[in-house]
């Protein structure tokens, strides 16, 4: 990629940034990325564990948002309000949204929350 492209895309991407994504009392930062096959990836870098940072894959549209939630409580997912394919079951009907917890979307209202599990983050759709 040449170096303009990288400078313009860099430009458009949300982030990085930082909050206690995982809740254990040190910074995390967040950067979207674009791996090898051109897909955008979620990098999460824990203070607990500065030097092996979680990825995730997130497909070929980058997210237009990366922020920590404000609130908590409990938030019905997507597939819990009956929204996206009906042939795979619905893994989690809702979820334990925590006050820092990494919530990324796009502005045509679709959004994610990565919860950390104690040992990876967890992706759940909260909207399609």
């Amino acid at each position: 990629m040449s170096p303009l492209l990288v400078l313009l895309v860099s430009a458009i991407l949300p982030g990085p940034i930082s909050g206690d994504f995982d809740h254990d009392g040190k910074t995390d930062t967040a950067r979207l990325t674009r791996g090898d096959n051109g897909a955008y990836v979620l990098e999460i870098a824990r203070g607990a564990a500065p030097k092996a940072p979680v990825r995730m894959d997130l497909g070929r549209y980058a997210p237009d948002y990366m922020v920590p939630a404000k609130n908590g409580g409990v938030v019905a997912t997507s597939c819990g309000k009956g929204e996206g394919a009906k042939t795979e079951p619905c893994p989690r009907k809702s979820v334990q949204v925590t006050r820092g917890d990494l919530l990324v979307g796009t502005a045509e209202a679709s959004e994610s929350v990565f919860i950390w599990d104690g040992q990876t983050f967890r992706r759940d759709w909260l909207s399609d």
